[in-house]
């Protein structure tokens, strides 16, 4: 991440709060996904769920995809919104144009994701696509969060350098 300007303010305690709160929120939803599943970590997937169950799963893991993208977007616009406050000109910097890019590869790769699981669900391997729909999503946002959230927090968090 690339050295702030003098025109940079600092992370005020309300914006780092809603970022952590969104980060806690995303954290949230995984849980709330796995526990969804009670096949999540057995290799046998469906097979020891009745019909009834498989339904419930599949419309579950459908609806939280769809839940989870808008929360997701709206995160996203939320950091983007607070990063283009504190940097006076948001359009020529790296650091705020490379997060941005950042956002938009992972909802495209998220919407690709949805898509595979979801036929994968519709196969009736719900209980495998629930457990790639987590594992896919807690190694992409994790992997975002150590290189592009946590830097910048952690600049901003102490104000200029």
């Amino acid at each position: 991440m690339q050295h702030l300007d003098n025109d940079v303010r600092e992370l005020s305690v309300a914006e780092h709060q809603l970022i952590e709160d969104g980060h806690t929120h995303l954290d949230q939803f995984l849980r709330e996904l796995r526990e969804t599943c009670c096949e999540f970590y057995s290799l046998e997937g469906c097979q020891g769920c009745d019909r009834g169950k498989v339904a419930s799963c599949q419309g579950r893991l459908n609806s939280f995809e769809h839940v989870f993208l808008d929360f997701v977007i709206e995160h996203f616009k939320n950091e983007e919104k607070i990063m283009s406050k504190i940097f006076s000109n948001q359009d020529t910097n790296e650091c705020f144009r490379l997060h941005q890019q950042e956002h938009d590869k992972l909802l495209r790769e998220m919407q690709s994701l949805m898509h595979k699981l979801s036929t994968e669900s519709d196969r009736g391997h719900t209980a495998v696509a629930i457990r790639e729909f987590h594992y896919r999503v807690t190694e992409l946002f994790g992997k975002h969060a150590r290189m592009f959230d946590d830097p910048f927090i952690r600049q901003l968090k102490g104000g200029k350098k």
